[in-house]
């Protein structure tokens, strides 16, 4: 499956527009990773984050996904040495721990939820900060998803419903939604 998502992202990569909006900042500025020094931007796609993720932190920010043609573009527009572009596939990747982990529009592409969550359990810190957050409303999300990418995503559930499968390693610290914006926080036990 993970090979669909690849081939998908690659193809979509060249006319793949994220428009940078403020509320992405906020998002960002509500997870308090100036603490962090190592930041694993999980499904960075043409690097949207990642950049305002180093500038956030005195650290690395490894920008990881699993399109290369996704990393090419992030590489072109990103240049800050302290981020560092990963192309593989986030259930085989190995790594030293993080501070945090922080999947940008990216977590209904993650099938394997439970794979997911153990693979953030293993590449986390004892008390690092796991986030998942989205600059758009769930039910805009899951409507894009149903018309632009059919069998390589999934439906975002509630925060309330998509935390569950992390209770067994994480602590919620922040489940919220609204029209604009979807997160959940949480902090590996």
């Amino acid at each position: 499956m993970n090979e669909n998502i690849k081939e998908y992202f690659n193809a979509v990569a060249v006319n793949y527009v994220h428009e940078d909006k403020k509320i992405i900042d906020d998002l960002l500025d509500s997870l308090f990773v100036t603490r962090c020094h190592r930041i694993l931007d999980l499904g960075c796609g043409k690097g949207i984050i990642s950049e305002k993720l180093a500038s956030r932190n005195n650290g690395e920010v490894v920008a990881l996904d699993l399109s290369d043609e996704m990393l090419k573009y992030a590489k072109e527009r990103i240049n800050d040495e302290r981020v560092k572009f990963v192309n593989a596939d986030f259930y085989q990747y190995e790594d030293e721990p993080f501070d945090a982990i922080v999947c940008f529009d990216a977590f209904p592409h993650f099938l394997d939820v439970d794979g997911y969550v153990n693979k953030a359990n293993q590449l986390l810190k004892e008390d690092g900060l796991f986030a998942i957050i989205h600059d758009i409303g769930r039910g805009e999300l899951n409507s894009h998803h149903k018309q632009h990418a059919l069998g390589v995503s999934r439906s975002l559930l509630s925060p309330e419903e998509e935390i569950k499968p992390f209770l067994k390693y994480f602590k919620p610290i922040e489940l919220s939604e609204s029209d604009t914006y979807y997160k959940l926080i949480m902090v590996k036990r």
